[in-house]
């Protein structure tokens, strides 16, 4: 899309005035950390939203990974129109800046497309019975309509956060509630990847009427900003009224209200609170399950083990899983922990973390980091590290096995979730969702390729989207129910006294 053509000559002309003053005007000691410089930067940036140029790849953790080669370093620093930006391509870099720095590195940048002309600028028990319930929904509707599971994933990661954050149980509320959280992501993850919009790089932008040409921008964020509106006010006031009516159960708002009392400023924080884990954890569980399925039904003899692994525990003299799983059985059943890791680090649901803001003045490794430089750990480097990662493009969930002798690599959660104080506080209720939906799934079920009209299998794809979310692409599936007893398991699901959900 093309963000800045058809703005006069006198605008681009001040524009270029405001980059050279910028570039002169901070005297400093230290170096910058090697990268691109300043107009390179600038006409790069340019040329690729003006469409005359191509980046080098669809995605732009690549295109990080391809400068820090280029420039022969872990840390990467690209300026345009005066905004710094630092890529942090280690394992060493992240958790030096981010963790034992996070004390002045845990801010967020101000991003002017997404906070002030979209409207995202709010400030910041025990769910396994609520699990249980909601995986009874997703096998049940994957025996009905199996071809629709992208669908019944969404639902089930939805349904989920719903009830553990405003206490939602009526499906038919739910299921309208997930759709508005879906028709606000797409343009959030888009928009939360710095630079994306030039807007971000000049601020100054942001005050061109919506009509001028090349203002697209602001047209669609004054359309997008009523969605992320609606998805803040729209679940909250059903909550209130909920309280009010004394329906709603127990859950993070309420539990919240009450330690907080009525104080409006409070409750203001814990609205939007409730709405930022209402975005987040309506994504990323389910792009973490798919992305398992699909490199499952890839590798088939990774399914076939971790089958064997379930049924030794779930089943009797050999046979194959007699009921389904438990968190219970969590500790006998190491390889559905290390698939989903390893899927983790080869996908990883944040490629590019949440960028953070340096809050002060900062000397790394010799190399100046501005005040306010915008900080951007690159989860995808890291993870695929060779001398962390052997054969990091390999799919081996065995090298998070551990071995007589040998240590086990870093847990993959511990990049994949963002940085420092600023990780993702929901990572264990993603995780442990998907432990039981992989888990439950596996025991039951055989993912297999999807048949064309001649019966002959349609190999997938691996394609992933461009978003601060990696969410793969649509891809075929059959779900295909290992026995008639587990055909039994998938329709009666848990115990009814296990999933009451009070």
């Amino acid at each position: 899309m093309v963000f800045f053509a058809g703005i006069p000559h006198v605008v681009a002309f001040s524009l270029l005035v405001a980059v050279l003053f910028r570039l002169f005007l901070t005297r400093r000691r230290n170096p910058l950390p090697p990268g691109p410089k300043g107009l390179t930067s600038l006409i790069d940036t340019l040329a690729i939203r003006l469409g005359v140029k191509k980046p080098s790849s669809q995605h732009l953790y690549l295109d990080y990974i391809d400068l820090a080669k280029r420039y022969n370093t872990d840390v990467l620093h690209i300026e345009v129109l005066g905004d710094h930006t630092i890529v942090l391509n280690s394992m060493k870099a992240v958790m030096e800046i981010f963790d034992k720095r996070s004390a002045l590195y845990s801010d967020r940048p101000h991003l002017p497309m997404i906070n002030d002309l979209m409207g995202w600028f709010w400030d910041f028990g025990h769910y396994y019975p609520i699990q249980r319930l909601a995986t009874n929904k997703l096998m049940k509707r994957l025996l009905d309509s199996p071809e629709d599971f992208n669908t019944h994933f969404q639902r089930h990661s939805g349904n989920i956060i719903l009830r553990v954050t405003y206490g939602m149980t009526s499906e038919e509320d739910q299921d309208f509630y997930v759709k508005l959280v879906h028709r606000a992501i797409e343009p959030f993850h888009a928009a939360f990847n710095h630079g994306t919009y030039l807007v971000d790089y000049f601020p100054p932008l942001k005050h061109i009427p919506a009509w001028f040409p090349g203002a697209g921008f602001k047209r669609n964020a004054k359309i997008w900003s009523q969605y992320a509106f609606d998805l803040r006010d729209k679940p909250w006031e059903k909550m209130k009224a909920s309280i009010k009516a004394g329906t709603v159960p127990p859950c993070f708002v309420t539990e919240n209200l009450e330690r907080f009392g009525s104080e409006s400023e409070m409750e203001e924080v814990v609205k939007n609170t409730s709405a930022v884990a209402y975005l987040g954890g309506s994504d990323s569980s389910v792009t973490l399950m798919l992305s398992i399925i699909l490199n499952l039904l890839l590798h088939p003899e990774i399914q076939e083990k971790a089958q064997a692994e379930l049924d030794s525990v779930l089943g009797q003299d050999g046979s194959q899983a007699r009921r389904l799983p438990d968190y219970s059985d969590r500790p006998f059943l190491s390889y559905i922990d290390a698939i989903i890791d390893e899927v983790m680090r080869l996908q990883p649901i944040t490629p590019l973390a949440a960028p953070h803001r340096v809050m002060e003045h900062d000397i790394y490794e010799g190399y100046w980091i501005p005040k306010g430089s915008t900080v951007i750990g690159n989860a995808w480097a890291i993870l695929h590290d060779p001398e962390v990662y052997p054969e990091p493009f390999k799919f081996d969930p065995d090298r998070f096995i551990k071995k007589e002798g040998q240590e086990l690599p870093p847990n993959p959660s511990l990049f994949g979730f963002g940085f420092g104080r600023r990780i993702c506080p929901g990572r264990w209720l993603a995780l442990d969702t998907t432990w039981l939906v992989i888990a439950s799934l596996l025991a039951t079920c055989n993912f297999k390729k999807a048949l064309d009209v001649n019966g002959k299998e349609i190999e997938p794809v691996v394609e992933y989207e461009y978003a601060l979310i990696s969410h793969p692409k649509p891809f075929k599936c059959r779900f295909v129910p290992r026995s008639p007893e587990a055909v039994k398991l998938m329709q009666n699901g848990f115990d009814e006294k296990d999933v009451t959900d009070t």
